[in-house]
Parts: C-alpha cells; structure tokens; sequence
C-alpha cells in the first residue's frame, strides 16, 4: 500500500510536480482528426491544464491557454483564420506558437505599431499522426513522436475508439495492472448481467486464476497468468 504522502506524490500531474513534469515529457493524444473536422475549437483538459484545441483555415493546429491576453474572452468563441485564431472580443489575432501576430485597432491607429510583439500566449506544439492529435506540454528540444507500427502501417485500416474515465491516471494503471479483477468483473459480473437480460446463451465460463507474475523490463511491466485449466506453455 501507498503512504498517504507517496500517493499524493504520484498522483498529481499540475506543472511543477514530479509526476506532472515527467508526463510533460512526452507526446499525449488529445483528439482525433475526425473530431476537429465539423469544428474549429475544442476545449482539452490535459495534466491539470484548461486549453484550447483549435484548427485554422489553413489545416494547421493549435493548443492554446484557454482566455485571450487581452481582455480574457474565452477563446472557444475563437474565429479560425487562414492562419491562427482570432478572438472574437477584439479581434487579436494569435498563431500555432501562442504569439499575437494581429491588433486591428492598435495597427490602425499606428501602422507601424509593434505591440503585438510583446503578447504571447502559452502554446503547445500539436502533431497529427495515424489520425490522431498529439500535444507536447515539456521542454525543448521535443522528442519525435512515436512511430509505433499502428501509426506508422500503410495500407491498412485504423479504427480509433476513445473513452473518458472519470479517475486519475494512477487508478486506471493500478487497475491494468490487476490481474485477477478480470475473472470477476469481466466475466462473472457480465455473466449476472446477462443472466438478468436473459441471454443465457451469451454466458462465459468462469476461470479461476491460479498463478499471477509480473516481469520487469525495459517499457514497463509483463503481466503473466495461469487460468484454472492452462499451463505455463499458454501465451498469456
């Protein structure tokens, strides 16, 4: 078991602790392409932080600080330029790195006005791959994101699925890493549900676990299972 204080530790992903800083070191999928295409701006939460996913006219994404540096309008009301988001306040103008590269007032008064340099809003860098949308929040230089198999495979079909679990990051681990909450949630609970919608021809055998190992290696964890019935020459 966790101390109150190692778990509270862990579990925090804010900028600034250990955990948040160490997640901001690499690329996390914050979307879909399919979901930004009958939209322009899109609200992210993402390492304790409100932002703002947005798509310019150009095709180009955008991760931004959620309220405008000028008079905090929230820039999901943003109108997608050609290239960047514009808040509809005021019109500033603000491209994918967060600088401000427009103040229509202020550059009519004085066209030679050089405000606008001085307004930069936080920005992170967004990627598309394999139909997803990729954010890194961490220092620079940015490490390349993955190019996994899934991702990087042509000529083939990828079906992207997506759920929201309203828990911290730990929990969702801990229970991936819970070998034996499988047999009962997953299959003797379904089992009862399905006895109660009376599809008795849909009911799974119930295997007990008889042994559970965990290997460390150089990615993480290998969980390993014998079922009641199976042997160590099983792939799992």
């Amino acid at each position: 078991m966790l101390s109150e204080e190692v778990n509270d530790r862990y579990t925090r992903v804010g900028a600034g602790t250990p955990t948040g800083e160490l997640m901001r070191r690499y690329w996390h999928p914050i979307s879909t392409v399919s979901q930004m295409n009958d939209k322009w701006t899109k609200k992210i939460r993402l390492l304790g932080e409100d932002l703002i996913l947005y798509k310019d006219r150009s095709g180009t994404f955008g991760l931004m600080e959620p309220h405008c540096a000028h008079r905090r309008m929230n820039m999901i009301y943003g109108i997608p330029e050609e290239n960047g988001l514009r808040c509809p306040y005021h019109g500033w103008l603000f491209d994918e790195t967060g600088q401000c590269i427009e103040q229509p007032y202020e550059e009519t008064e004085d066209p030679d006005a050089r405000f606008k340099d001085k307004i930069q809003m936080k920005a992170y860098p967004v990627e598309a791959k394999a139909g997803l949308l990729f954010a890194y929040m961490g220092p620079q230089p940015a490490p390349l994101v993955p190019a996994w198999d899934v991702y990087a495979a042509e000529g083939v079909l990828r079906d992207i699925g997506y759920a929201e679990l309203p828990c911290n990051w730990l929990q969702c681990q801990e229970n991936s890493l819970d070998p034996v909450h499988l047999e009962w949630l997953h299959v003797a609970w379904a089992n009862y549900i399905r006895e109660r919608n009376n599809e008795l021809d849909e009911l799974k055998k119930v295997r007990a676990h008889k042994v559970i190992h965990f290997d460390n290696f150089e990615y993480g964890i290998i969980k390993r299972r014998i079922w009641e019935g199976g042997s160590e020459e099983d792939t799992e």
